[in-house]
């Protein structure tokens, strides 16, 4: 296993309130149950249709190996938004992808304020939408403008969406680990496989590693997949955590050495 592994996850449900966008912000957090120092934090961004319930496969793993893992829900691209079955308006809709990344900000703003929390070791990652979000927060340009937290020191983007261009990479400064599968379609938009590496492909001005699963589909970063697979994604984004948020060199080794399709820039 990578890094420390924990004896105990310590489970909290919190519901922040944004006074000043009138929104609230629910979230699932996952912690180690004894923290003798501060550890690094990682904010966790759902697909679309998702809740601060999902993507517990992860949170536990990273909790164990050491680090807080803040799981948000964001109203208006969640479960209750599909309710009347528009995704595709929903995704498209310029309010989620603002109101994402800044329930992302406000989760920030909260976690820096805990004793437990390395407030120079902020991680940011997401599947899909949350992939998108994670984009996003690291500096991928929207519209022209930029809703990037220069507090996010590395990111993981599991099956990212394809954006209008590569453009929107151009101010990208942060450390990404890219996860995709060679069989991560998606109806939506008719997104392909092979556009799940556009951003990896177009992110120039930082390190970025890429790892694309023999037959893993986009549901399988949801923790909807095969053991092995699941487990290369926890080993693999707990050695990219190690080693670009508590800075192990070692990890970043064993990184490369990763059991699937591995590439870095």
């Amino acid at each position: 296993m990578t890094g420390l592994l924990l004896a105990a996850v310590l489970v909290t449900n919190v519901t922040w309130q944004d006074a000043a966008r009138h929104r609230e912000i629910p979230a699932k957090i996952y912690a180690p149950a004894e923290v003798p120092k501060p550890v690094p934090v990682i904010i966790f961004s759902h697909g679309l249709g998702g809740t601060r319930d999902g993507y517990e496969y992860l949170g536990r793993h990273w909790a164990e190996h050491g680090y807080i893992s803040v799981h948000l829900q964001h109203h208006g691209s969640d479960r209750a938004a599909l309710w009347d079955n528009r995704p595709q308006e929903i995704a498209l809709d310029p309010a989620n992808w603002r109101n994402r990344a800044l329930d992302v900000r406000y989760a920030i703003d909260q976690m820096v304020r805990d004793s437990r929390v390395n407030t120079n070791a902020i991680g940011m990652a997401g599947h899909s939408f949350g992939a998108q979000t994670t984009l996003v927060v690291i500096g991928q340009r929207v519209a022209g403008q930029s809703l990037a937290d220069p507090r996010v020191k590395a990111a993981i983007a599991l099956s990212s969406p394809r954006p209008v261009s590569g453009e929107a990479f151009r101010d990208v400064r942060t450390p990404c680990l890219h996860l995709t599968g060679t069989k991560d379609d998606s109806p939506i938009f008719h997104i392909t496989a092979k556009d799940r590496r556009f951003a990896f492909d177009h992110i120039r001005a930082s390190p970025q590693f890429l790892i694309s699963l023999p037959d893993a589909t986009h549901m399988t970063f949801a923790g909807i997949g095969q053991a092995d697979h699941l487990h290369i994604i926890c080993e693999a984004t707990t050695e990219f955590w190690d080693a670009f948020l508590k800075g192990d060199k070692a990890a970043g080794a064993k990184l490369l050495q990763t059991p699937a399709v591995v590439e870095a820039k």
